[in-house]
């Protein structure tokens, strides 16, 4: 009888340590799928911000170029319109000055 008893503690013990055994290797295994998992939506978070940030850059330089080429236009409207007032000016001071000669 006691060795019965002794027969089955050895045996639990055995099946007990097997199951242990196998527990540290599920949890060593769940464990490395979740590292890989979190590498994995790492990488593709880290792709996902650099796509944005490069179509953000790409909308910044647009934009940039749109409000430069704006600025051009009115400045060469404004050059021009201190051209034709300039022009007169001078048709002005010439006839002021021809008259005064006359």
């Amino acid at each position: 009888m006691v060795e019965n008893t002794i027969q089955e503690i050895l045996e639990t013990e055995a099946k007990a340590d097997e199951i242990m055994q196998e527990a540290k290797a599920q949890c060593c295994k769940i464990l490395e799928e979740a590292k890989i998992k979190a590498e994995s939506i790492l990488k593709e978070e880290d792709e996902r911000i650099k796509e944005f940030t490069w179509q953000e850059r790409e909308k910044a330089q647009e934009e940039g170029y749109l409000t430069k080429q704006h600025a051009q236009s009115m400045m060469q409207k404004e050059i021009q319109a201190l051209k034709e007032l300039a022009l007169r000016k001078q048709d002005e001071a010439i006839c002021a000055v021809i008259s005064q000669l006359v």
